[in-house]
């Protein structure tokens, strides 16, 4: 007999590597031009963190700290087959074990806007999101900077 809690985290798990094989790695951002731009909290550039986005990757901002990612994860499908809308989802992280922490996705209900969630981090009986990746969930949402 198959326990029912063993059964659904089988299911995250596999949806988790789902995911993951739907994203692709890329070294520019050529094709999403749509999405270039500085991000702030609620669009205000005296706040912090900041995402740069432009051709050669994303930039992260904040504390004091700048890291550059050439090299993300998007998520062609991540809307499935049939979707045709604005959004665009990336994966800015990825571990050593090929986990992503936060998926960031932009453009979702309006244009120039960013919000960032915790994916295998910080959810409710999961690991915590590290000091880094809490503080782009803390500031989200992001709008383009005004």
């Amino acid at each position: 007999m198959i326990r029912p809690l063993r059964s659904l985290s089988f299911a995250i798990y596999i949806l988790f590597l789902a995911v993951a094989a739907n994203a692709v790695e890329v070294h520019d951002l050529k094709g999403l031009e749509a999405i270039f731009g500085r991000y702030a909290p609620a669009g205000d550039c005296k706040r912090q963190p900041q995402i740069l986005v432009d051709v050669t990757g994303l930039s992260f901002e904040g504390a004091g700290a700048k890291e550059k990612i050439t090299n993300p994860e998007w998520a062609v499908s991540y809307g499935g087959a049939g979707y045709d809308g604005p959004a665009r989802w990336i994966f800015p992280f990825r571990t050593s074990a090929d986990v992503y922490p936060i998926l960031m996705t932009f453009d979702d209900e309006k244009p120039g806007s960013l919000t960032i969630g915790g994916h295998e981090e910080g959810y409710a009986g999961g690991p915590p999101l590290t000091p880094r990746n809490a503080a782009l969930v803390t500031g989200s949402p992001y709008a383009k900077c005004k």
